[in-house]
């Protein structure tokens, strides 16, 4: 069931921000053609974009840390022993949650902060910037959280317990994800 559910916010976040860049190449060209082509624009486009970079980038970040993505130095821990990488990893993940509680703390007053102030030709307040903050440090912890709870509970090769997967071996698990996922095809 909670695979089930990571599994499905894991394609939402994925879908949003498919959704962001989409918009903003779409703002951001359509501005550019604009403004050389005829001489006006989007006032709006300038704001809204900015605006979806920083959601885009925090929700990828979440994204990143739930697939293993993120660039790591991970040379040390790959050279101890399963009992001490689990170790490594319950300890530096629980370095990372203090990261997170941080960004929602601070994330948390900017928002409250800035909820009067608004952004000049959007018209939104500013907590909706901030707001990503909390959004990002929220999905960190649980991603985090549940990248810990994988690691000490559930059966892993030595290769496996790591928290970074370097590019070859994220295409490697994808082709044989898709490779799966064609032969139930086939067989049905």
């Amino acid at each position: 069931m909670f695979i089930q559910l990571t599994r499905l916010v894991t394609r939402a976040l994925e879908l949003i921000i498919v959704a962001c860049l989409a918009l903003m190449a779409l703002l951001v060209f359509g501005n550019v053609v604009l403004r050389y082509g005829f001489d006006s624009g989007i006032a709006v486009s300038e704001e809204l974009a900015r605006l979806l970079f920083v959601w885009l980038v925090l929700l990828g970040a979440i994204l990143a840390s739930r697939q293993h993505a993120h660039i790591g130095f991970d040379t040390l821990v790959k050279s101890l022993p399963p009992k001490w990488k689990k170790t490594a990893i319950a300890f530096t993940g629980t370095l990372m949650l203090g990261a997170c509680v941080v960004f929602v703390i601070g994330g948390w007053q900017q928002t409250v902060i800035n909820l009067d102030n608004s952004y000049p030709v959007l018209g939104i307040s500013y907590a909706w910037l901030h707001g990503s903050a909390i959004v990002f440090g929220v999905g960190m912890c649980i991603s985090i959280t549940f990248n810990i709870w994988d690691a000490l509970t559930q059966p892993h090769t030595p290769e496996e317990l790591s928290m970074t997967l370097n590019l070859g071996e994220r295409i490697e698990a994808e082709i044989e994800h898709v490779a799966r996922h064609q032969k139930k095809e086939l067989e049905q």
